[in-house]
């Protein structure tokens, strides 16, 4: 068994769960003494400083008249072989099955020396994209050719098994987070100021305001407040739905108690001030958003839907209720700010949860078997070859 790896991660750069999962975990295996190449078409969002072992290989976009728009596809798969055959990489972690598990695949097939590919499965890339049918037959072919799947939560997997004709176990990894990156000790007052008044509790959502992450629940329940204190609604993100959420607040006459922040890049110190987050999500694989505020010590309140009940410990951390009762939520929200005490207590509650059970180190480690299992399977697979 080798004890140093050398990884290619092939992960979306951009603001989003994934490519803050995929971030932590390349930062985690080089800490262990791993190599980690990400591959991708600018530098990952969170790869904010050089760490030992970690290189970036950006993907050139590819241009040709004849056609419209820019090859991706194949420039990632192109910068793939140029990675493998250049580091003799052991393996290629994927985080989505398109493009990039299949990118990977396609890279596999070309390389100098045939190499095994992890794939981990986010959920938009089978619940909104992997549902087109023409997509959904791509993406079956690129799991199944994947020498081992992950997933996030065991409802993702679950899910996985019953919309897909997958023909290979489905390893089980929860997200993570970095519990000294988002930490209550990230309050800030002058930050705070910019979102609320000093006597205003802060309501907080953190969204891509697209419309399965439900904001006009949102809104709705905070119109429906019914509390001694004053609050203010922040709206962290950007995203389709902004301006009918603009709308909405206007109908409403709440829009001078509304902050949207627009599009930030370090999300953590926002949530860091916040008294309570409210995500009523229609769907959520796992909801990195619900982790994070856990993390900085700020209770939740989410919808109950998918792998949402294996983040939240409800009456502990945080509480769920249906996607659209915004009646309930708003209950349960007037009675947190009620008690301050109380509001503490679901904090530090959460804050324990996300450590003991959703720490970097414990995932890192669970990877890492995940990816000696794959180079057995691989071998394995090898030596049949060579045997027939």
């Amino acid at each position: 068994m080798m004890n140093k790896l050398r990884i290619g991660i092939v992960c979306h750069p951009s603001i989003g769960g994934s490519g803050l999962v995929a971030t932590q975990l390349g930062i985690g295996l080089a800490k262990l003494g791993h190599e980690v190449h990400f591959i991708a078409h600018k530098r990952p969002f969170k790869l904010i400083q050089n760490y030992s072992n970690v290189y970036f290989h950006e993907v050139d976009e590819v241009n040709y008249p004849l056609f419209e728009g820019p090859l991706h596809t194949y420039s990632l798969t192109a910068k793939i072989v140029e990675v493998v055959e250049q580091y003799q990489l052991h393996l290629i972690h994927a985080h989505y099955s398109i493009p990039h598990s299949l990118c990977a695949f396609l890279a596999s097939n070309i390389c100098q020396y045939s190499f095994p590919i992890v794939t981990t499965i986010h959920g938009t890339d089978v619940t909104i994209v992997g549902q087109d049918n023409a997509i959904k037959r791509l993406n079956t072919f690129s799991m199944n050719q994947s020498t081992l799947l992950t997933t996030v939560s065991n409802f993702q997997r679950q899910y996985i098994q019953q919309e897909f004709e997958i023909n290979q176990p489905i390893n089980v990894v929860h997200n993570f987070i970095d519990a000294n990156d988002f930490t209550p000790e990230l309050v800030d007052q002058n930050l705070r100021r910019t979102l609320a008044n000093d006597d205003e509790k802060i309501l907080m959502h953190v969204s891509n305001f697209r419309p399965l992450k439900n904001t006009q629940t949102v809104v709705n329940a905070f119109s429906q407040l019914h509390c001694d204190e004053k609050v203010r609604l922040v709206l962290v993100g950007s995203g389709p739905d902004i301006e009918k959420i603009k709308q909405q607040c206007s109908q409403l006459n709440i829009l001078d108690r509304v902050r949207f922040t627009g599009s930030v890049n370090k999300v953590e110190r926002y949530i860091a001030n916040a008294d309570c987050l409210i995500q009523p999500s229609y769907r959520e694989s796992f909801c990195m958003v619900i982790l994070e505020a856990m993390s900085c010590g700020v209770p939740t309140v989410s919808s109950n839907v998918d792998g949402i009940p294996e983040v939240v410990e409800e009456g502990v951390t945080g509480f769920m209720h249906p996607p659209e009762d915004a009646q309930s939520m708003a209950s349960t929200i007037s009675k947190i700010f009620a008690d301050n005490q109380y509001q503490q207590q679901l904090g530090k509650a959460g804050r324990a949860r996300a450590i003991q059970h959703f720490n970097t180190e414990i995932k890192v480690n669970q990877y890492v078997d995940c990816y000696h299992q794959t180079l057995a399977i691989h071998g394995q697979a090898q030596q049949l070859v060579s045997c027939s």
